[in-house]
C-alpha cells in the first residue's frame, strides 16, 4: 500500500520520499553484487555513469554528471585504476584533460552492476507500459528548469 502523504505536506513530499526510498531501496538489493564487485556505492555510481557515456568521457564531464568537485573524481578514478576497472589518456587535443576509458574488465564489472540493477530494482516488477510511462514521467521532471 502507497502511504499518503500528511494532510498538511503537499503531494511532493510524498513523491521525493518515494523517490529517495527507491535509491536507497535498489542500492540495498544489489549491495551483495557490489560487494562481490569490490565497489562501493561511489564507485559503483562512478562506473554506472562511465559507460553510460559516448564518447568516453573527460574527468570534467564525469565531475560535472555526478554533481562532484573534480577532486573527488580524481580520488575515484583512482580506486578505479587500481582495481583494473579503469584507464586515463591525455586528450590528444587538450592536453590537460584526461579521458577515462573503461577496461574489458571495467565493461564486464559495469555489465554485473546494470544487470543486478535492472532485475532487482522494485521498477522491473512494473509491466512494460508502466515503465516506459514511469520513464516518461522522470525524463520531463529531469529536463525542467531548476
Amino acid at each position: 500500500m502507497t502511504p499518503t502523504p500528511a494532510a498538511d505536506e503537499p503531494l511532493i513530499y510524498e513523491l521525493v520520499d518515494l523517490s529517495l526510498a527507491l535509491a536507497d531501496h535498489t542500492q540495498a538489493l544489489v549491495q551483495d553484487v557490489m560487494s562481490e564487485l569490490n565497489l562501493t556505492p561511489t564507485l559503483a555510481n562512478a562506473l554506472w555513469h562511465l559507460g553510460a557515456c559516448a564518447p568516453d568521457p573527460p574527468m570534467s564531464k564525469l565531475a560535472a554528471r555526478l554533481r562532484r568537485d573534480p577532486s573527488t573524481i580524481t580520488f575515484l578514478a583512482d580506486r578505479l585504476q587500481e582495481r583494473g576497472l579503469l584507464v586515463r589518456d591525455v586528450d590528444p587535443q587538450n592536453r590537460r584533460t584526461k579521458i577515462l576509458h573503461l577496461t574489458d574488465a571495467g565493461r564486464i564489472t559495469r555489465r554485473a552492476l546494470v544487470e543486478a540493477m535492472a532485475t532487482r530494482s522494485p521498477i522491473a516488477h512494473l509491466s512494460d507500459k508502466d515503465q516506459r510511462h514511469l520513464h516518461d514521467l522522470l525524463a520531463r521532471a529531469m529536463a525542467a528548469p531548476p
